[in-house]
C-alpha cells in the first residue's frame, strides 16, 4: 500500500525508525556515487599495495642501480603521462554524460590525442636528458630502454585518460578491474623474471610495467566488448571542435593542482636536505593515502553531477558525509598516533617527521573543501576561475614551504604549508557551503515526489504508442477534462504526474500547474489530413519529455504515447479504455491506483527458486544473442517506420489449421512462425537462429498480487525451427516453465540499484551491417476485448488498434499482435532506412491471407534440405 493511499498516524511510527528510514532512502539514491567513488578508492589501495610489493621484490632481486633506473623511468612516465593527458580525461568526464552521439568516438579520439602528446613529451624528455642532464642520461637504459620509456609514457597517458573516461561513463568498477589486473600482471611478470637465471636490469623492470599496461588494457577491451559498451571506436576528430577551451581549462586546473604538490619534495630537498626529504616524503605519502578519499569522491561527484546538475546539492551533501564522517576519525587517529605510524618506517623517521605528520593531518579538512570546490567549479562550468585560484594557491604553498624551510626546520616548513592550506579552505568553503545549503529552496521535496520502483526505472527510457479509432464524441477538451478530474481526485496518480527522468521520480503537481501541464500533454493533431498512421508517426518523432502520457486527438482517432515506466499492455489498456469513455461521456476519469508492490518480484523469485535448490542452475542459465559477425558496414540514419494490418478471418483459418496439423499450439506462435516464413520467402533472410519474445511475469505472482506498472521481460530464445509454430510454442512454454525471466528481472533491477539507470535510451549507431538481416522481436498483447465498448463509429473488422514501440535497433523488426472482438491486429515496427516498407507490408498481408500456406511451404523446404543433407 503506498503512502498516497493510507497514511499512518504521525505518532504511530517511532521517530528513530522514521529517521533511519529517511536516511536509508536518501542513501539509496546515491549508489552511483558510492559505487564509483569506492572503485576509485579501491584502485588507489590496490595499486599502492601491489606497488609496494613490486618495489619490494625489485629491491631484492635486482641491483640498486637497476631499481634506480626503473624508478626514474616510472616517475617520468607518471609525470609526463599526466601532463600529456592535457585535460582530456576531465573533459570527457564533463561531456560524456551530455553527449547524444556515439560516446566512444570521442573517447578514442581523446586517447589518440593524449597518446600523441605524451609521445612528444617523452621524446623531449629523452633529448633533454641526453644533452643536459647526465644523471637522467644514465637512467635511460640504452636504446632499448629509451624506446621502451617513450612507449610507456604514451601508454600511461592513454590509460590515465581511459580510466577517467570510464569514470565519466559511471563505469568505475571497470577501471578498478583494469588497474587490479595491471597491478597483478606486472608483479607476476617480475616474479617470473626474478626466478629466471638472468641478471635483472632497469630495462626488464620497466618492461614488466609496460607489459602490465598493455595486457590489462587488452583484458578491459574484451570486457567492454562482451558487455557491448563500446558503440563505435572509430576516432572522429571533428568531435574535438568547440572543446578546445574546455580542455585547456580542465588541463590548467589539473596541472595547477598536481604540479605544486609534486614539487614539494623538491623544495624540501633544496632548502633542507635529502635526508629531511626522505622523512617528509614518507609522511606526505601517509597523508596522500588519507587524502585519496576526498579526491576520489570529488572526482566521482563531478562525473555524476555533470549529467544531472540538479542533483549537485544532494551529491555534495552525501559526498561530504562520506569524507567528513569517514575520514575525520582516521585523520584524528593519524594526528594522535603520528609517532607510532612513522616508527613503522624506522625510529629515525619517527624522530624527524613524527611532528610533521601530526601537522599534515590537520590538512585533511582543507583537502576535503579544496577537492569539493574544484568538483563544484567543474560542474558549474567555472573551471578557468578555479584553475587560476589553484595556480596561485599552489605557488603560495611552494612559497610558504620555501620560507618555512629557509627560516627553520622541517616542522616549520610543514607548519607554513598547513597555514596556507587553511587559508585556502576558508576562501573556498563558502562556494561549497552555498551548494550544500542552497538546495533547501529547491522545488521537489519528498512530499511532492514519489521515487520510482526499480521495475519502473528499468523501463523509463522506453515508450510505446496506442492508437485507436475511429471513434465519435472524443475531443481534446473532453480528454483534458477527464484528466483534470482524475488529478482533482488523486493528484499523485502516475497518469497525472510529471516524469523526472534524471531523478527517476514521479513529480506531483498542484491544480494550477496541472492545468498548464495537461494543456501541453493533450493536443489536437493539428492536421485533419493526418490519419492514424500519421498521428502515430508524429508522436514517434517527438523527443522523450516529461509527460508520462502524451495524447493527440483528431480525425476520430486518439493516439496516446505512454512511458513504459507507467505500464505495459494491461495498465495501459485500462488507461485507454477509461480515458476514451470519460472523454466521450464528459466526466472525470476514474483510474484506481494499484498497490506499488516493491517486494513482488523478490517474493516471486524466492517462491520459484529460493526454496528449490534443484532449480538454481536452470534459473541462471540464459541464452544470449550471438555476437554480430564481422562484415562490411555502411553509413546509416534511423527512420523508424510502422506498418499495420488486420483481418477478421485469419484467426479462424489459424485455428482450423492448428486443429488439423498442430494441436495445442497458440495462435500467437502460428503468427510468429508465419511472419518469419513470409520474410524468408520475400528474400529478406531473417535471422532464424533465435528471436526476442516478450513475456509477462505476472503469471508467477500470487493471485491477489497486482502490479500497476511494467512487469515484462524479453528473453532471447532459440527455437529449433523459427518457421514452425510447434517449435516456437514448445520453446516459449518450456522457457516460461523455468521462471528464468524472474531471474533476468532480478539481475536487471539489481544492476539498476547499484549502477543507476538512464532516463533516456542510448543513441542510435551511425553504421549498419551489409547486408542487413531482420533481428526479430515478438510481442503478443493478448485479447483487447476490454476496448469493445468504446464509442466506435465502425464495426470490429474496420477498427484501428495500434500498439507500436518508439525505439528499435537498426536491423530490428518488432511484430506486435493482439486480438480484439475476433479481429487479429498486426503492427510491424522497423527502420525504413534498413528495410523496404513495401516488403514488410507484403509479409503481413501474406500472414493474414494464408498463414497455413507459409508454414507448410517452410516445412516442405526444411524437409527437402534435410533429405539433401542426409544424401551428402
Amino acid at each position: 500500500m503506498t503512502a498516497t493511499e493510507v497514511r499512518a498516524p504521525q505518532d504511530s511510527v517511532p521517530k528513530p525508525a522514521k529517521r533511519r528510514s529517511s536516511i536509508i532512502t536518501a542513501l539509496k539514491g546515491h549508489v552511483d556515487l558510492f559505487l564509483n567513488a569506492g572503485s576509485l578508492i579501491a584502485t588507489t589501495a590496490i595499486t599502492s599495495l601491489f606497488g609496494f610489493a613490486f618495489w619490494w621484490v625489485a629491491a631484492r632481486s635486482a641491483a640498486p642501480e637497476a631499481v634506480g633506473q626503473a624508478s626514474a623511468a616510472v616517475s617520468a612516465m607518471t609525470l609526463i603521462g599526466t601532463i600529456g593527458m592535457f585535460g582530456m580525461g576531465t573533459m570527457l568526464i564533463s561531456d560524456l554524460s551530455q553527449l547524444r552521439g556515439p560516446k566512444w568516438q570521442l573517447i578514442t579520439t581523446c586517447l589518440l590525442v593524449a597518446g600523441s602528446a605524451a609521445t612528444v613529451g617523452g621524446i623531449i624528455y629523452v633529448i633533454v636528458a641526453q644533452l643536459w642532464i647526465p644523471g637522467l642520461q644514465e637512467a635511460l637504459g640504452g636504446t632499448f630502454g629509451t624506446v621502451l620509456l617513450v612507449i610507456g609514457i604514451a601508454l600511461n597517458a592513454v590509460t590515465l585518460v581511459l580510466d577517467e573516461a570510464l569514470v565519466g561513463l559511471l563505469k568505475g568498477p571497470l577501471q578498478l578491474m583494469r588497474n587490479a589486473w595491471f597491478s597483478v600482471i606486472k608483479l607476476v611478470l617480475l616474479g617470473g623474471l626474478a626466478l629466471a637465471p638472468i641478471t635483472l636490469t632497469g630495462n626488464e623492470l620497466l618492461l614488466t610495467w609496460v607489459a602490465g599496461i598493455v595486457l590489462s588494457t587488452a583484458i578491459l577491451s574484451g570486457a567492454l566488448r562482451r558487455r557491448r559498451i563500446i558503440d563505435s571506436a572509430r576516432p572522429n576528430f571533428s568531435l574535438l571542435k568547440g572543446r578546445g577551451k574546455s580542455t585547456f581549462d580542465h588541463n590548467l586546473l589539473n596541472l595547477a593542482t598536481y604540479l605544486p604538490r609534486a614539487a614539494l619534495p623538491l623544495v624540501v630537498t633544496a632548502v633542507l636536505s635529502a635526508e629531511a626529504n626522505a622523512s617528509f616524503y614518507t609522511a606526505f605519502m601517509v597523508l596522500s593515502f588519507l587524502a585519496m578519499v576526498p579526491g576520489n569522491v570529488a572526482l566521482t561527484l563531478f562525473a555524476v553531477a555533470s549529467g544531472d546538475k540538479r542533483a549537485l546539492t544532494s551529491k555534495v551533501r552525501v559526498g561530504l558525509m562520506i569524507c567528513l564522517g569517514g575520514g575525520l576519525p582516521v585523520a584524528a587517529a593519524v594526528f594522535f598516533l603520528a609517532n607510532p605510524i612513522m616508527s613503522v618506517f624506522g625510529a629515525q623517521y619517527a624522530e624527524t617527521a613524527g611532528e610533521a605528520l601530526r601537522l599534515l593531518a590537520l590538512t585533511y579538512v582543507p583537502f576535503v573543501f579544496l577537492h569539493f570546490f574544484m568538483a563544484i567549479s567543474r560542474v558549474q562550468d567555472k573551471v578557468r576561475g578555479a584553475g587560476i585560484f589553484a595556480l596561485f594557491a599552489g605557488m603560495a604553498e611552494l612559497g610558504a614551504a620555501w620560507y618555512g624551510g629557509s627560516t627553520g626546520g622541517l616542522n616549520d616548513l610543514v607548519m607554513w604549508v598547513v597555514i596556507v592550506m587553511g587559508v585556502e579552505a576558508v576562501l573556498v568553503a563558502p562556494v561549497v557551503l552555498r551548494v550544500v545549503f542552497g538546495g533547501a529552496k529547491r522545488r521537489g521535496d519528498s512530499a511532492n515526489t514519489t521515487v520510482m520502483t526499480l521495475h519502473e526505472r528499468a523501463w523509463l527510457p522506453l515508450e510505446y504508442i496506442r492508437t485507436v479509432g475511429p471513434l465519435y464524441g472524443v475531443t481534446v477538451d473532453g480528454v483534458r477534462r477527464a484528466l483534470i478530474g482524475l488529478h482533482a481526485a488523486d493528484p499523485k496518480h502516475r497518469a497525472v504526474s510529471r516524469l523526472d527522468r534524471v531523478g527517476a521520480r514521479w513529480e506531483h503537481l498542484d491544480g494550477a500547474e496541472f492545468a498548464q501541464f495537461v494543456h501541453r500533454a493533450v493536443q489536437d493533431s493539428g492536421d485533419w489530413s493526418l490519419d492514424m498512421d500519421g498521428m502515430t508517426r508524429k508522436l514517434q518523432s517527438e523527443p522523450r519529455g516529461v509527460h508520462p502520457i502524451r495524447i493527440l486527438v483528431g480525425a476520430g482517432y486518439i493516439a496516446i504515447k505512454v512511458s513504459h515506466a507507467y505500464g505495459d499492455a494491461g495498465p495501459v489498456n485500462s488507461l485507454v479504455h477509461e480515458l476514451v469513455l470519460a472523454a466521450s461521456q464528459g466526466r472525470a476519469a476514474v483510474i484506481p491506483p494499484l498497490e506499488r508492490n516493491r517486494m513482488a518480484l523478490p517474493k516471486a523469485w524466492w517462491k520459484q527458486f529460493g526454496t528449490k535448490p534443484a532449480r538454481w542452475k536452470e534459473g541462471i542459465s540464459f541464452a544470449r544473442p550471438p555476437e554480430p559477425e564481422e562484415t562490411r558496414m555502411r553509413k546509416w540514419q534511423p527512420n523508424l517506420t510502422v506498418r499495420s494490418a488486420r483481418s477478421a478471418t485469419t484467426l479462424k483459418l489459424m485455428r482450423k489449421w492448428r486443429d488439423e496439423y498442430s494441436p495445442g499450439v497458440t495462435t500467437s506462435a502460428i503468427t510468429f512462425a508465419a511472419f518469419t516464413a513470409a520474410l524468408h520467402q520475400l528474400g529478406l533472410k531473417p535471422d532464424t537462429g533465435g528471436a526476442t519474445f516478450l513475456a509477462d511475469g505476472r503469471r508467477f505472482l500470487d493471485k491477489d498480487t497486482r502490479i500497476d506498472s511494467n512487469f515484462c521481460m524479453g528473453p532471447y530464445l532459440s527455437p529449433q525451427n523459427m518457421m514452425d509454430p510447434a517449435s516456437i510454442n514448445t520453446t516459449i512454454k518450456n522457457e516460461l516453465a523455468t521462471g528464468r525471466i524472474l531471474t533476468m528481472m532480478v539481475l536487471r533491477e539489481g544492476k539498476i540499484a547499484l549502477d543507476g539507470a538512464p532516463g533516456m535510451p542510448d543513441p542510435y549507431p551511425s553504421e549498419l551491417a551489409i547486408p542487413p538481416r531482420p533481428r526479430l522481436t515478438f510481442s503478443n498483447q493478448g485479447r483487447h476485448d476490454l476496448l469493445g465498448d468504446l464509442p466506435w463509429s465502425v464495426g470490429p473488422e474496420w477498427r484501428v488498434n495500434l500498439s507500436v514501440p518508439t525505439l528499435n535497433s537498426p536491423e530490428g523488426v518488432t511484430l506486435t499482435t493482439s486480438e480484439m472482438n475476433g479481429v487479429l491486429h498486426l503492427e510491424a515496427t522497423f527502420h525504413g532506412s534498413t528495410f523496404d516498407p513495401n516488403l514488410i507490408s507484403k509479409a503481413m498481408e501474406m500472414v493474414l491471407t494464408d498463414p497455413s500456406a507459409l508454414i507448410m511451404n517452410a516445412r516442405r523446404e526444411s524437409e527437402e534440405q534435410t533429405q539433401i543433407l542426409s544424401r551428402v
